[in-house]
C-alpha cells in the first residue's frame, strides 16, 4: 500500500477540463499538470477565477503545475492518467498524436471527458496495449473570458473501461475504480457503468439536435423554441438519433425526446458550446456529435435526412471557420 498521490496530465482547461482538475487535486490524492493554451497567460499571472457549485469561490486558483505544451508537462511526469478534456476535433488535429509521447514514454491510462459517439476507437487504433478510460461529464460549467469559469450544475461524471482485449478486465476496472474514487474523493459524483455507449447516446439525443440546430441558426435555445424549431428540427433530429442508437444495440428511454426538449425552458435562453464556438470564430464538434453518428446510419441502413442535412451545414460552417475544406 502506497501513500503517493496519482500523477496526472490534464489537457483542455476549458470549462469542464477545469473543474476536473480542482475535483482530482482538492480530492488531496492526486498533482495535476494542466495543458493550456489560450488562458495560459490569464491563469498563469492571476490563477483561475471560479464559481462553483461544487467547491465554492475561488480565486487565484491553480493546479500543481501549468505548461503551454505536452513537451514542457513531460518535466513533471511520469503520469499515471492523461486526462483527455479537450474538444474532439479529428477534423482539426489528432489527439492521439499529441498525447502519444507522454502516453507511449510512460504507460500511461487515457481518460476521455468528451462528448460524441465514437471517441475511444482513434485511441484504441494508436495506444493497443493501453487502458482507455470512457467518461460522459453532465456538469453545467462554462468559460466566461479567460481564466474565468462559472459552475452552476454539479460535477457528475460517468465513467466505464472501453475495454482492451489485449489487457486483463480486472486490472481495466481497477483503474476505472481507482480513477472514480480519485474523483468522488474531490467533492464530485462519479458513477462507473457497466457501458458508457448508453449514456454517450443519451446524451447524444440532446447534442445532436439543440447544439448543431442553435449553430446553425445562430439562435439560442428559447428563440429556437420560439420559432417552432421543436416540431420542425430538433424532435425530428432527435427521433433519427433514437433509432440510430436501437439499431446499435442501445434502447434508450421511451419518453427521452421530451424530458431532453424539457431540459430547455425557454426561459433560460442557453447558448450551447457550438454555437459559441461559432460565434467566436473557433472549430466546432461536428464530427462526434454528428458526423460519426451519421455514419454509423449509414453503414446500419438507417434513414437519417435531417441529420445529414444538419452536417452538410455545419461542415460550411466549419470551411467559413477554419478555412479548411472538408471531403
Amino acid at each position: 500500500m502506497t501513500d503517493a498521490k496519482a500523477n496526472v496530465l490534464l489537457l483542455g482547461c476549458g470549462a469542464i477540463g477545469t473543474m476536473a482538475a480542482v475535483t482530482l487535486e482538492r480530492s488531496g490524492r492526486a498533482t495535476v499538470t494542466a495543458v493550456l493554451r489560450s488562458n495560459f497567460a490569464a491563469v498563469k499571472t492571476e490563477g483561475f477565477t471560479i464559481d462553483s457549485v461544487d467547491h465554492g469561490k475561488l480565486s487565484g486558483w491553480r493546479p500543481s503545475h501549468i505548461a503551454r505544451s505536452i513537451k514542457d508537462a513531460m518535466s513533471h511526469g511520469p503520469f499515471q492518467f492523461v486526462v483527455v478534456a479537450m474538444k474532439s476535433l479529428p477534423d482539426i488535429y489528432s489527439i492521439p498524436t499529441l498525447i502519444a509521447p507522454v502516453v507511449m514514454a510512460f504507460d500511461s491510462t487515457i481518460v476521455l471527458i468528451q462528448n460524441g459517439i465514437g471517441n475511444e476507437r482513434p485511441f484504441v487504433d494508436a495506444f493497443g496495449k493501453s487502458t482507455i478510460l470512457s467518461g460522459v461529464s453532465m456538469i453545467g460549467a462554462r468559460q466566461l473570458e479567460s481564466g474565468t469559469i462559472q459552475h452552476d450544475k454539479p460535477d457528475l461524471l460517468y465513467l466505464a473501461p472501453f475495454y482492451n482485449r489485449a489487457i486483463g478486465q480486472e486490472q481495466q476496472d481497477q483503474l476505472a475504480g481507482l480513477f472514480a474514487s480519485l474523483y468522488q474523493g474531490g467533492g464530485a459524483a462519479c458513477v462507473v457503468v457497466p457501458d458508457i455507449a448508453w449514456m454517450r447516446w443519451k446524451k447524444l439525443v440532446w447534442n445532436a439536435s439543440f447544439n448543431s440546430v442553435c449553430a446553425i441558426t445562430g439562435l439560442d435555445s428559447a428563440s429556437v423554441i420560439d420559432a417552432g424549431g421543436v416540431e420542425t428540427m430538433i424532435r425530428p433530429v432527435m427521433d433519427e438519433v433514437v433509432r440510430i442508437a436501437h439499431a446499435s444495440g442501445y434502447t434508450l428511454p421511451d419518453n427521452i425526446q421530451e424530458t431532453s426538449i424539457a431540459s430547455m425552458p425557454r426561459e433560460i435562453a442557453f447558448r450551447p458550446s457550438m454555437l459559441v464556438d461559432a460565434d467566436r470564430g473557433r472549430p466546432m464538434e461536428i464530427e462526434a456529435i454528428v458526423g460519426n453518428p451519421l455514419r454509423l446510419a449509414e453503414d446500419l441502413g438507417c434513414e437519417t435526412p435531417f441529420l445529414r442535412a444538419i452536417y452538410g451545414c455545419l461542415k460550411l460552417i466549419q470551411c467559413k471557420v477554419t478555412g479548411i475544406r472538408g471531403s
